[in-house]
């Protein structure tokens, strides 16, 4: 009788449960935190419970107040770069957040960050992530998309390895609009599929049914094991990807702290006299019509949006403004909301996560 190879007396891979995941990505304002709310509210029909880690780069705590009641755990951390100075953070967190209970997790990374060293992170670290399948859709701002300038390619970077694209603010376009937005979406990336907030519950929700167990086989290499391997995701993205991680860098923000209760007729004037160098803002407001209730209002380029999101009141996260552009001025920012909101607002100190 011939002996079996070493090969096939091997161990099996053992089973283990595992979760999906899902990581949204797309350009400052294009609308991921309203597309994360919106899923989180499906699934939270379907009794799925999800964890969220929330990336903004000046104050994800702002978002993280609009969450909390959507989704299991929300998680938030504030980073200019994740894929530079806050990856080691955010990988940690995702760690941490793959022994939850729960039954999904969603990462939403800011609007500057390059998401392929997270890609390559998820495939180094398999047996430790547990997390299948893994999507990314990536956030596609139809009023904005091809139209940033210099940073188009660093748009173009969030989306070259999105499993899925969503587009937000379409509603204005005609057929033929759409039509050759999805054709420059496709010369960029031509295997991603178009998705709505409904479809990725459904897809969310029968991974969940069938994630009975799945073998993770530890692969081991004598050769480069410092080393990741390289992202293989069927892609092939245009150009070299980490030339255009600098435009990451060129960004800036600052927060501003603002006193508990403003004028609620004044808001909209503030945010819309705000300078064009500021190409995002969001301000978590209490509203002096309103005190048991906070507001988020926010504003991407020139557009501010006349509904803001009510949220309930959550530990002691202050109400405050954040601002991001390429060549922001703090002080003429402080300047205007001094006038605008209250003379009494201020840069903050120092920041760190607030006590429930």
């Amino acid at each position: 009788m011939n002996s079996l190879s070493q090969k096939e007396t091997a161990p099996l891979p053992s089973l283990v449960k595992v979760r999906p995941m899902l990581m949204i990505t797309g350009f400052l304002g294009a609308g991921k935190t309203t597309l994360l709310r919106e899923l989180l509210n499906y699934l939270k029909t379907r009794e799925i419970l999800s964890d969220v880690i929330l990336n903004d780069r000046e104050n994800a705590y702002l978002d993280k107040a609009t969450l909390v009641d959507h989704a299991a755990d929300v998680a938030a951390l504030t980073g200019s770069c994740v894929c530079c100075d806050g990856y080691l953070d955010l990988v940690d967190m995702i760690l941490k957040a793959s022994k939850s209970k729960h039954d999904a997790l969603f990462i939403e990374l800011n609007g500057t960050a390059d998401p392929v060293p997270l890609q390559e992170s998820f495939i180094a670290l398999e047996s430790k992530f547990k997390m299948h399948p893994r999507w990314q859709v990536c956030v596609i701002d139809a009023r904005y998309f091809r139209k940033r300038r210099r940073y188009n390619d660093l748009e173009s970077l969030q989306l070259e390895t999105a499993s899925h694209y969503y587009i937000s603010w379409n509603s204005e376009l005609t057929k033929e609009e759409e039509s050759q937005l999805e054709e420059d979406i496709k010369a960029i990336n031509s295997v991603a599929t178009r998705t709505t907030a409904p479809l990725l519950a459904d897809a969310i929700s029968q991974a969940v049914r069938n994630n009975h167990g799945h073998a993770i086989k530890v692969q081991r290499s004598t050769e480069n094991q410092g080393s990741l391997p390289k992202l293989d995701l069927g892609l092939q993205p245009k150009g070299k990807v980490h030339d255009r991680h600098h435009l990451a860098h060129e960004f800036t923000g600052c927060q501003i702290l603002v006193p508990e209760q403003v004028e609620e007729s004044c808001v909209l004037d503030w945010l819309e006299k705000l300078p064009e160098s500021v190409i995002r803002a969001k301000a978590l407001l209490t509203l002096n019509t309103d005190t048991e209730r906070r507001y988020l209002y926010e504003r991407v380029g020139q557009v501010v949006s006349p509904q803001p999101t009510g949220t309930r009141v959550i530990g002691k996260t202050p109400c405050s403004g954040i601002f991001i552009g390429a060549e922001i001025d703090p002080e003429q920012i402080l300047s205007l909301t001094k006038e605008y909101l209250h003379p009494n607002c201020h840069f903050p100190e120092s920041w760190t996560e607030p006590l429930s």
